[in-house]
């Protein structure tokens, strides 16, 4: 019998092979009509998200696009992924980061925001992926912009960059909410 352990390590690596292949085979559902970069067809996408939501119980998942058109994969918790291992043979610029927010939200977290702009000079986009068609885009032309698109919807949504206004201050949502804590009101006085 199989243990849970065991079951994740063998969820995970499925996922890891299954968008590697994925990726190996694009020529197969690359749209050239839409004149998107590989890495942004819709069924790549998916392919990403079934497996964050479908395969894994609602963990996220990340795929790295390196300058050389490798795919590098990984998985983590149901709010936090990172490579586990130093992808061996990544060649910078990375072209593409993608990563899943499954509990449903295309957004970019503080930890997000913190890796865009640690990556910003090496690293030409990246997509969060929040649902089928919910998406968010960033490029490193305008390094302080998220442009959230609900296809689904047919709405899209700009989140900014926030600079921490004060210790209490947080990220999370669309837009951003900001908040004063008790320490900060008394401050004000």
């Amino acid at each position: 019998m199989i243990n849970y352990d065991e079951e994740m390590m063998n969820r995970r690596n499925y996922v890891k092979f299954s968008i590697e292949d994925t990726w190996t085979r694009r020529e197969l559902w690359d749209n050239k009509e839409t004149n998107l970069e590989p890495f942004a067809q819709q069924a790549f996408f998916e392919a990403i998200w079934d497996m964050s939501t479908k395969i894994l119980p609602n963990l996220e998942v990340q795929v790295v696009i390196d300058d050389n058109d490798n795919c590098f994969v990984s998985s983590g918790s149901s709010g936090f992924v990172a490579f586990m291992k130093e992808p061996v043979g990544m060649k910078l610029p990375i072209k593409c980061w993608i990563h899943t927010h499954p509990f449903g939200r295309a957004y970019f977290s503080g930890t997000d925001w913190n890796t865009v702009n640690i990556w910003k000079l090496n690293m030409k986009e990246a997509y969060v992926l929040g649902g089928y068609e919910h998406f968010g885009f960033w490029q490193n032309t305008d390094p302080n912009v998220l442009v959230i698109q609900e296809s689904n919807l047919g709405e899209q949504h700009i989140q900014q960059q926030y600079k921490k206004e004060c210790s209490c201050w947080t990220d999370s949502g669309v837009p951003p909410v900001t908040y004063t804590c008790a320490n900060c009101l008394g401050e004000e006085e």
